[in-house]
């Protein structure tokens, strides 16, 4: 795949030009791909999120080298009506300028653009559930405006503040900017059709519809909207069925309800608590590569990697959840979990409980249990 290269200067911003399967690609988002709008501060979130949880470990394992150590870690959305803009601002990691390029002016996994199409020509409809699986979440803000700015700093102290622009149709710039603070600011420039999303009462359902259990504090024009609780560490008799739906749509970019879900808090040789779901429907196999997730690893609440593959072998890679354990040091390197005894233990366990939970569902549950096999796969 080509990279992106930079086009022309002026006025200090560099300009670039969108590779030709991106420009595609940015077609179809905008004109024909996804059907529900609103989906697109669903995206923003997520990425501000795994921003923040980036940070969040930094300051574990380089605090010195690390701009404002001590802020409270949140995400802030701003509506102007007035001027029809929204903006979702986190203090997260924040960008460099080659991420910058390589995140939003390229497609994010390798043959999305030829899926798609495929997809299209088939007659298979194509929803919002998928966006997500494509790895194309941030493109989706151009469904809604007319022009993106995205105003960045990376967390490291000798970062330089930079602007990315972009009206989504064909090209993008990269200028410096003035931003002090560390993190990630994106303002949308409304389109007419879509204003509503200035509206403080329409972006508050999306969150707490979509996003009610990030795993930080969201406001809205400063009022907190959000529900921020580690559910995985809740009483099983505590947790209605609707938080855990809704937590499944969360970690896993799913609209549909889980088929069933799995809750542990094991002590003893090894201490964890983990909630992991089986999917209701089967996700796209095109996209099992290291776009994917799975298990999301935290160390006492404190999140320490996206797709854990170490915990559970390939066979059982359609599972979604959390696993948090308490054994593991919190400057623990995503390098040292491949070879800790604390993970080989945790995944052995997690395998067992799994398969007794399979077993049982197709001595109790035969007909729950065939629809699994349809959806998942045969792996007993």
């Amino acid at each position: 795949m080509a990279e992106t290269k930079a086009k022309k200067k002026k006025g200090g911003a560099r300009q670039y030009e969108y590779q030709a399967e991106m420009k595609q690609l940015l077609q179809l988002i905008v004109h024909s791909l996804y059907t529900n709008q609103e989906i697109f501060l669903r995206e923003v979130i997520s990425n501000a999120s795994d921003a923040l949880n980036k940070v969040r470990f930094r300051l574990l394992t380089d605090k010195d080298n690390t701009l404002e150590p001590d802020a409270e870690l949140g995400i802030s959305i701003s509506l102007d009506k007035e001027n029809n803009t929204l903006s979702i601002e986190d203090n997260g990691i924040g960008m460099t300028e080659e991420e910058l390029t390589s995140r939003l002016g390229t497609i994010a996994s390798s043959g999305t653009l030829e899926f798609i199409k495929q997809l299209q020509e088939s007659g298979e409809k194509i929803d919002s559930s998928m966006i997500g699986q494509f790895g194309v979440g941030f493109y989706s803000v151009f469904m809604v405006a007319s022009e993106v700015t995205v105003d960045t700093r990376h967390a490291a102290n000798d970062s330089t503040a930079l602007k990315w622009i972009s009206t989504g149709e064909g090209t993008y710039s990269i200028e410096e900017s003035d931003r002090e603070s560390r993190g990630t600011k994106i303002t949308l420039k409304l389109k007419e059709e879509a204003k509503e999303y200035a509206e403080d009462y329409r972006i508050k359902h999306i969150v707490n519809t979509y996003s009610n259990f990030v795993d930080f504090p969201i406001k809205v024009n400063d009022e907190a909207v959000n529900t921020v609780e580690a559910l995985w560490h809740k009483n099983k008799s505590d947790i209605k069925e609707e938080e855990l739906n809704e937590f499944y749509k969360f970690i896993s970019n799913d609209f549909v309800d889980p088929m069933g879900h799995i809750q542990l808090s094991i002590e003893g040789v090894v201490n964890f608590k983990a909630l992991l779901f089986i999917p209701g429907k089967r996700p796209p196999q095109f996209f099992r590569s290291e776009e994917d997730r799975s298990l999301h690893l935290y160390s006492n609440k404190v999140f320490i990697q996206n797709d854990c593959k170490d915990l559970l072998p390939e066979y059982l890679s359609f599972l979604k959840g959390v696993v948090d354990t308490e054994d593991l040091p919190l400057n623990v390197s995503r390098e040292v979990t491949q070879n800790s005894p604390v993970m080989t233990k945790i995944r052995t366990t997690l395998v067992g409980k799994v398969l007794s939970f399979l077993e049982d569902w197709a001595m109790k549950e035969p007909a729950k249990y065939e629809t699994f096999t349809k959806e998942c796969g045969q792996v007993i």
